[in-house]
């Protein structure tokens, strides 16, 4: 287990998704994220994100995210800009990093 080193800041982030791979399709449809330093939460990070299709009632229920709640978010593409400036150079931790770091990467990936 990897131990982050508190004196410099880092970024905690958890993503929602519509499913579970990007690769098959799912995306991103929440992301949230604080800003450690010192071992204090400095900056927080919050977007629902509309990811262009209805997601599943499954989905739904498991997320407590509605459609509804995504026909007026901002597109991936808008949040993740503005996550993408958030996170900066920072180290990032998560707690299913394997998950949420694909769904990192797809969606950095999409805006350049």
């Amino acid at each position: 287990m990897l131990t982050p080193d508190l004196s410099h800041p880092l970024v905690i982030l958890d993503f929602e998704t519509s499913g579970m791979s990007p690769a098959q399709g799912a995306r991103a449809i929440e992301v949230g994220a604080v800003l450690v330093a010192s071992g204090r939460i400095v900056d927080r990070f919050q977007s629902l994100m509309n990811p262009g299709f209805a997601i599943d009632p499954f989905i739904e229920n498991f997320t407590g995210i509605s459609n509804r709640m995504l026909t007026h978010a901002p597109s991936n593409a808008e949040a993740m800009q503005e996550f993408a400036v958030f996170i900066a150079d920072h180290p990032l931790v998560a707690h299913n990093a394997a998950f949420d770091s694909r769904f990192l990467k797809d969606e950095l990936e999409r805006i350049g």
